[in-house]
C-alpha cells in the first residue's frame, strides 16, 4: 500500500482546518473565523483501500505577540520535518503580500510543495491568475491546485494529485482511527470553539481550557472543565448577565458533542482568571500547549 504524511501549512484563516475536515469527512479540527484558531498540530487520517494519508493541520504562521504565538509558529515549522508533501494553503480571495512571502521563504528548501489556492468560490479569475504568477515565481517547482474547502470542491481531485508523490509503506494507524488526539482533547476543543464563536476582541486569544474531571460511561460523558482567561473583565463577559453567556456556551457544546462525537454530555463549566498565562512557560505546559 501507499502511505505518507502531508502537512497543511499557511497563514491564519487560510482554511486549513476546514480543508482537513473536508478531506477526512468528519469534524477533526475546530473551525472559526478568528485567526490562530488551531494551536496544536492536529493529525487527521485519511483511509482508502491500499492507501493511508496522515494530514497534519498546523497553526497559522503569524507574527507572535506572546510566547504562545512563538510556540504555535514553532509547531508549524516542526511539522515540515520528515514530511512527504507540504500543502501550502493560500486564501485565493486576497492578493500576495509580505506574510505570504515570509512563509514561502521557509519552504524553498523543500522538494515536494503543492500550492493550493483555497476559497475559489470567493475570488475572481484575475486575482487567481495574479496569485498563480506570483507563486510560480517564488516556488517555481511547486504544483498548483485550486479548491474550495468549505464547498468541498475538487477535494477528491486533490487526493488524486497527492497519491503519486507517496511511497510504498505501512499503515500508521488502524482503519477506524481518524485522529491522533484523544477524546479528552476533542472535548476541550469543543468548548474552546464555542467560546471563539460567541466572543470577540481579545477574549478568543486569551482563553485556555482545562479538564478538571471526566467520567465515562458507555455513550455518556460527565465533564467538569475550567475556562481560563487573563482578566476579571473577560471572566465577566464569559459569565454574562445572570450567567446567560456561560449557559449558551454549555448548551452549544453539548449539542456539538452529540452531533459530532455521538455522545451525550453532562457539562459543568467554571471560569478562572490567570493573568498573562500566554507568556508563562509553566502555565503553557500545564495547559498542554508547551
Amino acid at each position: 500500500m501507499k502511505s505518507g504524511f502531508v502537512a497543511i501549512i499557511g497563514r491564519p484563516n487560510a482554511g486549513k482546518s476546514t480543508l482537513l475536515n473536508a478531506i477526512i469527512g468528519k469534524k477533526i479540527s475546530i473551525v472559526s473565523n478568528k485567526p490562530q484558531t488551531t494551536r496544536l498540530a492536529i493529525q487527521g487520517v485519511y483511509h482508502e483501500k491500499n492507501l493511508q494519508i496522515v494530514f497534519v493541520d498546523t497553526p497559522g504562521i503569524h507574527k507572535p505577540k506572546a510566547r504562545l504565538g512563538e510556540i504555535m509558529n514553532a509547531q508549524a515549522y516542526a511539522s515540515l520535518q520528515d514530511i512527504d508533501m507540504v500543502l501550502l494553503l493560500v486564501d485565493a480571495s486576497k492578493a500576495f503580500g509580505p506574510g505570504d512571502q515570509f512563509i514561502v521563504s521557509r519552504l524553498n528548501h523543500l522538494e515536494k510543495v503543492m500550492v493550493v489556492f483555497n476559497k475559489i468560490d470567493l475570488t475572481n479569475i484575475a486575482l487567481i491568475e495574479s496569485l498563480k504568477k506570483a507563486y510560480a515565481t517564488v516556488l517555481p517547482k511547486a504544483i498548483q491546485f485550486e479548491i474550495s474547502a468549505v464547498k468541498k470542491t475538487f477535494i477528491e481531485d486533490l487526493i488524486e494529485a497527492i497519491k503519486p508523490h507517496l511511497k510504498t509503506g505501512p499503515a500508521f494507524f488502524p482503519k477506524d482511527v481518524l485522529t491522533n488526539f484523544p477524546e479528552s482533547f476533542q472535548l476541550m476543543e469543543a468548548i474552546r470553539e464555542q467560546v471563539l464563536h460567541l466572543t470577540y476582541e481579545e477574549i478568543p486569544h486569551s482563553v485556555a481550557i482545562v479538564i478538571d474531571q471526566l467520567k465515562s460511561e458507555k455513550n455518556h460523558r460527565t465533564l467538569y472543565a475550567s475556562i481560563i482567561v487573563e482578566k476579571d473583565s473577560q471572566k465577566g463577559i464569559l459569565i454574562g448577565k445572570n450567567g446567560s453567556m456561560l449557559k449558551k456556551i454549555r448548551q452549544r457544546v453539548m449539542q456539538h458533542v452529540e452531533k459530532n462525537m455521538g455522545l451525550t454530555l453532562s457539562l459543568e463549566l467554571f471560569i478562572k482568571v490567570e493573568p498573562n498565562w500566554r507568556d508563562s512557560p509553566n502555565r503553557l505546559k500545564e495547559y498542554g500547549l508547551f
